[in-house]
């Protein structure tokens, strides 16, 4: 995609200061005596091949380090799940990273990123270009929740390299996405949460957002790409649609920003695949592949939700009462 090459979006003047700087991309050191931990991102939806991608990487400030690569669609089961854990020396950081056939670099800090991935399962090369600067959810109007994370960026960007599973080769030439937080999580405190990221073929509309309900009120942040810019969320109003055993199907936003403009996305999935994260409190996240449309331009998009998994087996077993 030609136009992608030189597509860059100025971030709003307005939106507050992000705090954090290019050092940020890297990893962060805990406290004496403290706790630390690094989240990192990336993802790629394809409706036109019926896959979704995704691969996280956590670092805590011990050392331990662990990841998931996945590949999903249509299929009940994912089509790859690889799981990776390990420990790293103290010196090694996200500019030059490797952890059992996993490799980061990140030649220009909050710009690029390379994520190479080699198993018997899967292979694949994912070139990160930011088309946007990072956005902080600190830059929304009611900041980010300590219990989340101490700072938590999201950048949207076009992505070149290859996914190679089975007997499929896909090469990239498209727009993904990637986020960065760190701080340690406290992964008790949300009841719910929904995460979307959708964005078009051209990259010229995105939307980020993020809706989550915790301690008995619901919050938001994000931001979207609206006239050339990325401008934050102020507010959304937003309806979805479940399957029986609450996995997502489908959600309807119209997103306000602090302009006051207002966007509409609409989201409907084609493949889910759910991934337990086995802490204390039996968090069930799941991610959806999914066609979307932002203001009626065709879009991409990933539909993530959070439950305690307790309460979405109390749902499900209502569903099948009824």
């Amino acid at each position: 995609m030609a136009s992608l090459a030189n597509l860059y979006i100025p971030t709003a003047a307005e939106a507050p200061s992000p705090e954090y700087q290019d050092q940020d991309d890297l990893r962060h050191r805990p406290l004496p005596g403290g706790k630390m931990r690094d989240s990192l991102f990336w993802e790629m939806i394809m409706p036109d091949e019926k896959l979704g991608f995704q691969a996280y990487l956590y670092l805590a400030g011990t050392g331990q380090a662990g990841f998931n690569f996945v590949v999903w669609g249509e299929d009940q089961e994912p089509y790859v799940l690889d799981l990776g854990h390990g420990e790293v020396a103290d010196s090694m950081d996200f500019d030059n990273f490797s952890l059992s056939g996993l490799s980061l670099t990140q030649p220009d800090l909050r710009k690029t990123a390379v994520l190479k991935y080699e198993s018997d399962n899967l292979k694949l090369e994912y070139n990160f270009t930011a088309i946007h600067d990072a956005f902080s959810y600190r830059q929304n109007p009611t900041g980010l929740p300590e219990w989340f994370a101490l700072n938590r960026f999201e950048q949207t960007g076009r992505v070149t390299g290859f996914l190679e599973f089975g007997d499929r080769r896909i090469e990239w030439d498209r727009i993904g996405h990637r986020d960065h937080s760190w701080g340690t999580r406290k992964w008790g405190v949300p009841h719910h949460w929904k995460w979307l990221i959708a964005y078009t073929p051209n990259g010229r509309h995105i939307v980020n957002a993020w809706i989550y309900i915790a301690k008995g009120e619901m919050g938001v942040a994000g931001y979207v790409v609206k006239d050339g810019e990325v401008v934050p969320i102020d507010t959304i109003k937003h309806h979805a649609s479940y399957d029986d055993d609450m996995g997502q199907r489908q959600v309807e936003a119209a997103i306000t920003d602090t302009r006051g403009g207002v966007t509409h996305l609409q989201m409907e999935r084609f493949g889910l695949v759910r991934l337990p994260t086995n802490d204390k409190m039996d968090t069930m996240i799941m991610e959806a592949a999914c066609t979307a449309t932002i203001d009626g331009h065709a879009a991409a998009g990933q539909f993530e939700t959070h439950w305690p998994k307790s309460y979405v087996n109390y749902l499900a077993s209502l569903n099948k009462k009824s």
